[in-house]
């Protein structure tokens, strides 16, 4: 596991509560699942950390017109993933 993997998952794992032993595919999958159940039953709490998380806006609402909640998380768990991704390579970048 490269650095940059590491933090992204320990970002992850912070914001979202993953746990950091599962593969990238598994932590995908989980993170899909809690956002099914945010879009469903906390739509608040996921706007709110995907304001903290910064994630695109304009990005946030193309994928928001999808649809259904089983369409938006997994394309919502992409851009989640890139965006810590890319705060790991920050960090990595400024040590």
């Amino acid at each position: 596991m490269s650095e940059v993997e590491k933090i992204t998952g320990e970002l992850l794992s912070k914001e979202f509560g993953l746990n950091l032993a599962l593969d990238a595919t598994q932590i995908q999958e989980e993170l899909e699942a809690r956002l099914v159940y945010l879009l469903l039953n906390e739509m608040e709490t996921l706007l709110q950390l995907l304001y903290k998380i910064d994630v695109n806006e304009q990005k946030v609402k193309a994928v928001f017109a999808f649809g259904s909640a089983k369409d938006i998380a997994p394309e919502l768990a992409k851009l989640i993933i890139d965006r810590m991704r890319q705060k790991a390579e920050t960090r990595l970048k400024y040590r």
